[in-house]
């Protein structure tokens, strides 16, 4: 059916505006955009007034995690505990939903929310609950905590040796503490209960529906063959109404023709064409590669195993060959220099293509490096949401804490970068990000930190929407209200343009087309 969208305030790019917007919900398309009542209301089928409303392209998450948000979602929430009373009772809470054989796992706690002299550790949840296995992630997802009994179920105490002091962390004492980063927590991860297929659906369709409610309709996701099955079985069903980039292991760069035959029947929903690759760790984990060492300590953060093994770079080169988009995780500033020289020696040994090579983060970049983004066309994919939690934990644990996010020198210098979350990491919300990159708000810096990189709305709505668009090759086919394009749209109830700042993150969508059919409304 054609549907014509009138009488509103349709943005289509930087400072302009149409009135009406005409849509196909039979091909899915863009059909009209314009000023006045349009063309013919005569040929529509519907005609929506839209009494002066705001219209904006759907978003895109540009980083996510999807099926593991939507798991974290269903999971025991920690994300705002600040006392040792509020872990008990979250923690008690959940357990009240628990069948008998069932762990308690979740959490996404960070300490700069702490109001209490708190260390997270197996002692620590094993005071809350020590008969049930408890695993609790850290909110950055790069560590995590068990209590004792998971300890003892996951396996890993026979396999200590298979691990660096970095990835297993002991006390003073040579005592195991509970935590686990890098790759001791993908052990962990590896040795959790497996949820039935089912429930997976069910918890993925749950969160679909969530995100359409925010307005996205398309998302850049970290894939794992295990989220990829889930994915499978939805589209089999015709019941994952979600475009999905997704972004598989570096490691499985030869099977990417493969995933596209497996999928060839949903290539509208979902698309293969990147690998991912970690190059350093977090900075709220102490992880993330620095030139400088983190205060008090003797340490500078770590490669990851890939990386210091000299895998990673074979790996890239190959990739790179076969015409693989890299999407590389690099937070600390010399993360960001290494991978930088890297994909200059890679431009000038390898064929020219057009790699759209994507460093995923870039939390913290030298001031020296900010010129390079241009000169190699690196996308940097950025969540400022982040910042929320990692002013504080920048100011006290970094030489140079000025490096952080420092998004508006990439913006100053033309380069393309585009928005995210990071999701679970932070909530999905593009508004509460769009807010969190033109106030720069954080935990402890209550009117912005260092607000002279703080972004403007059309920079920022340009990075949730064409920017994404472009970073997944898609930029002809949406990301922006043009005719010819999908017909992914948001109805917003204010208008963003001409409300005060501090209004622009409680916007609500009212309604989310996909493909010209609506599949969210208020």
């Amino acid at each position: 059916m054609k549907t014509l969208l009138y009488n509103g305030k349709i943005w289509i790019g930087k400072n302009y505006f149409a009135s009406s917007v005409g849509i196909d919900s039979e091909t899915g398309s863009i059909i009209f955009v314009g000023k006045g009542k349009s063309d013919d209301k005569n040929i529509y089928g519907e005609a929506i007034d839209l009494k002066g409303k705001l219209v904006l392209p759907a978003f895109t998450d540009g980083h996510c995690h999807l099926f593991k948000g939507a798991l974290v979602n269903s999971e025991v929430n920690l994300r705002y505990s600040a006392s040792k009373k509020d872990f008990a009772g979250s923690i008690n809470d959940y357990r009240g939903t628990l069948k008998e054989w069932e762990w308690i796992i979740g959490g996404y706690f960070s300490e700069v929310n702490f109001s209490e002299d708190i260390t997270v550790s197996k002692v620590f949840i094993d005071s809350i609950c020590d008969d049930v296995p408890v695993v609790l992630f850290r909110t950055d997802l790069h560590s995590c905590i068990c209590n004792s009994l998971a300890l003892e179920k996951i396996g890993i105490l026979n396999r200590l040796n298979e691990f660096t002091k970095d990835e297993v962390i002991r006390d003073e004492n040579n005592n195991l503490t509970g935590e686990f980063k890098e790759k001791g927590m993908y052990f962990v991860i590896g040795a959790l209960p497996v949820k039935s297929i089912s429930t997976k659906k069910q918890i993925l369709n749950n969160q679909i529906n969530k995100l359409h409610s925010l307005g996205i309709t398309s998302v850049t996701d970290i894939s794992w063959r295990e989220d990829l099955d889930v994915y499978k079985a939805m589209f089999d069903e015709n019941n994952l109404k979600l475009k999905i980039n997704s972004v598989i292991p570096v490691e499985e760069y030869e099977n990417i023709a493969d995933y596209r035959k497996e999928f060839s029947d949903y290539k509208e929903f979902i698309r293969f064409g990147a690998v991912k690759a970690f190059y350093d760790g977090s900075l709220s984990s102490h992880t993330a590669l620095f030139f400088d060492n983190y205060k008090g300590k003797n340490s500078n953060g770590l490669r990851t195993e890939l990386v210091s093994s000299g895998r990673f770079k074979e790996l890239a080169y190959k990739a790179d060959l076969a015409s693989c988009q890299m999407v590389i995780h690099v937070i600390g500033d010399l993360a960001v220099n290494e991978v930088l020289n890297l994909i200059k020696d890679i431009r000038n040994t390898n064929p020219l293509w057009d790699r759209r090579v994507r460093l995923e983060h870039v939390q913290h970049i030298h001031h020296n490096d900010i010129y390079k983004f241009k000169m190699l066309d690196v996308i940097s994919s950025v969540q400022p949401a982040h910042l929320f939690f990692d002013a504080k934990v920048a100011t006290q644990h970094l030489e140079k804490p000025e490096t952080t996010h420092v998004f508006k020198k990439l913006v100053d210098d033309d380069n393309r970068f585009c928005f995210g979350t990071d999701f679970p990491v932070v909530p999905e919300n593009p508004f509460h990000t769009i807010y969190t990159a033109i106030t720069r708000e954080a935990v402890g810096y209550p009117d912005g930190f260092n607000t002279d990189m703080c972004l403007d709305l059309v920079t920022c709505l340009d990075s949730y929407t064409i920017n994404n668009a472009y970073a997944s090759y898609e930029e002809e086919s949406k990301g922006s209200i043009r005719e010819g394009k999908y017909a992914d749209l948001i109805v917003v109830d204010r208008d963003i343009f001409s409300i005060s700042t501090a209004e622009i993150k409680n916007a609500v969508v009212e309604t989310t087309f996909l493909n010209g059919k609506i599949v969210y409304t208020v």
